[in-house]
């Protein structure tokens, strides 16, 4: 991603030089099939005018292949909802495959038709989901707790195949021209996880997957939710970290304190859509972030009924001053 982020220094290799606007959404329906998802995202980046585009396939696209069932029921976001899980019982962990599912390999089909589509400047992220995060759509959350009381060595053994086949899915989107991961990182959260039990089965797992990156020309960590679990950042590396100005998580000085790594400033939609709060939110968070530019995008994906006229505006006030 060397035309869009300028390399600094070995400890933050990737640092936006001026404030840019990149915005990404579901496409619910279209996102079932390659083909379709791929003229959807065509279609948004076109419109819009984005310079950074993300392939972002259904939200269960990594588990829609391991059992249960997941539909779209009306989101506003376009997520889609577990109607039935995968894994209710304590041996369902060891029948989990490693082996990529058709849904996987049909999206990586589709990121190399994208790549192929776009402009070699445009930068191409592909959507991954870490193995617990993977595991908590398996199971459900509570089911995966209980599990983790009454049968760690299932759990442990199923974390550890996720672990296997995201590390193929990582390496088949390098091999078809992804140019850097969009890691949803969606368990790191104290409202998801206790903070005890993150670090005991998901911090090391997170830190593999995000090493598995490092073949990429630059990666974005979506940490999602309220009280992150500031554990699971990357130390070093071409990481820049999605963070969600939220009430209940720690204000941006506070981020810094923790870690060196330049923040994806993601300011609430409500400011986007009032022109004269916005950019006196984006001085005072670069501040707080003590960044000079930043991507700039919203706190997840664009709502469906933000049209993509809105997104465009907003994009050409920060891309190019309009």
């Amino acid at each position: 991603m060397t035309t869009f982020f300028q390399h600094d220094t070995a400890e933050a290799p990737l640092a936006p030089p001026r404030c840019l606007a990149a915005f990404w959404r579901h496409h619910p329906l279209a996102d079932q099939a390659g083909e379709t998802l791929v003229a959807a995202t065509l279609a948004f980046q076109r419109t819009t005018g984005v310079q950074l585009v993300k392939l972002t396939p259904a939200g269960n696209y990594q588990v829609a292949g391991r059992g249960g069932h997941a539909e779209w029921r009306g989101d506003a976001m376009g997520r889609r909802t577990f109607l039935r899980r995968a894994i209710t019982r304590p041996s369902d962990w060891l029948n989990l495959s490693a082996s990529l599912t058709p849904l996987e390999r049909d999206m990586v089909a589709a990121a190399q038709c994208l790549r192929q589509a776009l402009p070699a400047e445009v930068p191409l992220l592909a959507t991954v989901f870490p193995p617990l995060t993977q595991a908590l759509m398996l199971a459900g959350p509570e089911q995966l707790r209980a599990h983790v009381q009454s049968a760690p060595d299932a759990v442990s053994s199923g974390l550890a195949t996720l672990q296997t086949g995201t590390g193929r899915l990582l390496a088949a989107y390098q091999a078809a021209g992804v140019d850097g991961i969009y890691l949803a990182a969606q368990h790191l959260s104290e409202a998801v996880l206790p903070r005890g039990l993150y670090r005991h089965i998901g911090c090391a797992g997170d830190l593999a997957t995000m090493a598995a990156c490092d073949g990429f020309s630059g990666n974005i960590l979506h940490i999602h939710g309220p009280n992150i679990h500031f554990d699971g950042l990357p130390s070093n590396g071409r990481w820049l970290i999605h963070y969600e100005l939220g009430a209940a998580n720690p204000p941006a000085s506070a981020y810094r304190a923790i870690s060196h790594l330049p923040a994806v400033i993601g300011l609430p939609f409500t400011v986007w859509d009032t022109p004269g709060r916005l950019h006196p939110a984006i001085h005072k968070h670069l501040a707080g972030f003590q960044q000079t530019g930043a991507l700039l995008t919203g706190p997840c994906v664009i709502p469906l009924a933000i049209p993509d006229a809105h997104i465009a505006t907003w994009i050409r006030m920060i891309n190019h001053g309009a």
